[in-house]
C-alpha cells in the first residue's frame, strides 16, 4: 500500500513538473499583434481587445491602422512632451508598431 501512495506522490510530482515546463514556454497569444501588444502592455490602460473601460484612455478596438501607427510613431518621437505615451512607444520598433496597429484595427469596435 504504502509503495502505491508513493508511486502515486512520484507520477503527479512528475506531471505537474511536465505541467509547470509547457506552461512557462508557450506564449497564449498566437497573433505576433496581441503578442507585441501585451509585451508592451498596451491592455494595462487600453484594455485587452483595445476596448477601454476608463473614459482617460482612448478605445483602440476598430481603429485605422495608419492612424494607430502614425500617433504610436508621434508618441515615439516625443513630439509633446510630458505625454505618458512616450514613454511607452520609445520602446517599440516599426515592426511591432505596425503589429500592434493591425491587432487593435482588426478588433470588433
Amino acid at each position: 500500500m504504502l509503495s502505491q501512495v508513493l508511486d502515486i506522490r512520484v507520477a503527479v510530482s512528475v506531471f505537474a513538473v511536465l505541467v509547470g515546463t509547457l506552461l512557462s514556454s508557450t506564449t497564449f497569444a498566437a497573433d505576433p499583434g496581441e503578442q507585441a501588444a501585451f509585451k508592451h502592455h498596451c491592455a494595462t490602460c487600453h484594455g485587452y481587445d483595445g476596448k477601454s473601460s476608463a473614459s482617460r484612455y482612448p478605445n483602440l478596438a476598430g481603429q485605422n491602422a495608419a492612424y494607430i501607427v502614425s500617433r504610436l510613431k508621434y508618441f515615439r518621437a516625443e513630439e509633446e512632451p510630458g505625454n505618458q505615451m512616450n514613454a511607452q512607444a520609445v520602446l517599440l520598433t516599426d515592426e511591432e508598431i505596425d503589429l500592434i496597429a493591425e491587432y487593435f484595427a482588426k478588433q470588433a469596435n
